[in-house]
């Protein structure tokens, strides 16, 4: 992280402040890389001096330097004029994996106000993930990109929410695949809990995730699950 001494002369070389200067940020995690996009005010030419100033090189769109932190790199690049790439991490070339192809078709996003799409690296290696998402997160290795979002609750389910997944799989058959396994593990937590003596909780995952279910879209595999009220408070 940049120290606080580093950051406020990032301020005054570069008359950028993110509280103020930016108006909309993406970011994403691939184990120790972070990437972002944000959307604002820039001024390229101060930003270039900075990098410069810091041991840095660029080139007319693109700059990278290292961190106060050795061995990580801050490697930014300007999209067009409001859109600016960084990329800080070990890897100073990660942010070529923020140049699209121009023959790549845009990723549908999804239109719930709140989403994240997890990364391969976390589908392959689940440990991170609370236990009961980890039986699903194995189901869906071959999937990607998988997304998963916050949405109201449809129709006129009684949930507060409605968790929804799109895994775009290789193929149909796959996508059918999936949804056996993940309809499989649902049954499999019914009867364990039923095993226990317990009732799904609807202020823990067990009441969420007994709910869910999936259906196949083409090579989708789509998933929902009702979020209830007691869930939320809860986490709170």
């Amino acid at each position: 992280m940049i120290q606080e001494s580093e950051y406020q002369g990032f301020l005054k070389q570069t008359n950028f402040d993110y509280s103020r200067d930016v108006d909309a940020m993406a970011g994403a995690i691939d184990g120790e890389q972070l990437f972002f996009l944000l959307r604002g005010r820039f001024q390229w030419r101060k930003l270039k001096q900075y990098a410069s100033a810091h041991g840095g090189t660029c080139t007319d769109t693109e700059c990278r330097a290292e961190t106060s932190v050795r061995g990580r790199w801050a490697t930014f690049r300007l999209v067009q004029p409001d859109v600016l790439a960084l990329a800080v991490g070990p890897n100073p070339k990660a942010i070529q994996a923020l140049r699209r192809s121009p023959l790549e078709e845009p990723a549908q996003l999804p239109g719930d106000p709140i989403w994240v799409r997890l990364s391969g690296r976390l589908l392959r290696n689940p440990a991170e993930l609370p236990f009961a998402f980890r039986i699903f997160a194995v189901s869906l290795q071959v999937a990607a990109p998988v997304t998963v979002s916050l949405g109201p609750s449809e129709g006129s389910s009684a949930a507060a929410f409605t968790l929804q997944m799109d895994a775009n799989c290789p193929n149909q058959a796959a996508a059918e695949t999936i949804r056996s396994q993940l309809e499989i593990q649902t049954k499999m937590l019914k009867l364990e809990l039923a095993r226990e003596r317990r009732k799904p909780n609807a202020a823990d995952l067990t009441g969420m995730l007994v709910a869910g279910s999936f259906q196949v879209v083409d090579r989708h595999l789509v998933g929902r699950w009702p979020v209830q009220r007691e869930l939320i408070e809860s986490l709170q």
